[in-house]
């Protein structure tokens, strides 16, 4: 008696990727009249890709080595935003207006996409949907809590630590956006690394910069 086989199902269509943060913002960088831009007009930019796309947005200023005015305590205040929202169970983030309205010369930013724009795309191809708790609403509130140390970390006044964090941020950006849990634990992990170091090693990070500038 032969065996029945059973018939095929039909595969689902692939769904179209959204197009690269780093795409949407060159676009927007491209064909905007001013010298400067508003920090909302890149939110915007970014057609409403949630708030992974906002936390790697926030790292592009923070990619200094040396801390320039506020930057430290605005950005790091800004992802505490996010992070607190993210808490607080929002499906979209929210900023005020005065963060919207703060700008950045173009030249600036068009740089950091640019430089940027490599790394994103490679660590954008090495992810993949894992671990899905950490992308439930409670898991999500846990990773909240993690990025709300990382910007109390980046407003800290610690020379030479803007870049690390930053890396740090546009890890859980893309972690976000490509719902890759395991990326996210791994970045929650590496948060807690440069919490403890900075607790014990901060003074003396300090004083060493210090020394070296003097």
């Amino acid at each position: 008696m032969s065996e029945r086989k059973l018939p095929k199902l039909p595969r689902l269509p692939e769904l179209p990727k959204p197009p690269r943060v780093s795409a949407l913002l060159t676009e927007t960088l491209k064909d905007w009249p001013a010298e400067r831009i508003s920090f909302g007009a890149l939110v915007d930019a970014t057609q409403g890709r949630g708030f992974g796309a906002l936390v790697v947005l926030i790292s592009l200023p923070c990619l200094i080595p040396i801390p320039v005015g506020f930057s430290g305590p605005l950005f790091g205040g800004m992802l505490c935003l996010m992070a607190v929202q993210m808490i607080l169970g929002f499906e979209h983030p929210w900023l005020p207006g005065w963060m919207r309205r703060i700008s950045m010369t173009r030249s600036s930013v068009e740089r950091f996409v640019r430089r940027l724009d490599p790394w994103l795309n490679r660590l954008e191809r090495l992810c993949h949907p894992t671990w899905p708790l950490a992308l439930t609403r409670n898991g999500q509130r846990v990773i909240g809590a993690f990025l709300f140390l990382t910007g109390l970390a980046l407003s800290l006044p610690i020379p030479l630590t803007n870049v690390p964090i930053a890396l740090v941020m546009i890890g859980y950006g893309v972690g976000l956006m490509e719902r890759d849990g395991r990326l996210l634990v791994a970045m929650a992990v590496t948060t807690l690394v440069i919490c403890v170091s900075f607790g014990v090693l901060g003074d003396q990070m300090v004083a060493t910069v210090r020394g070296w500038l003097h």
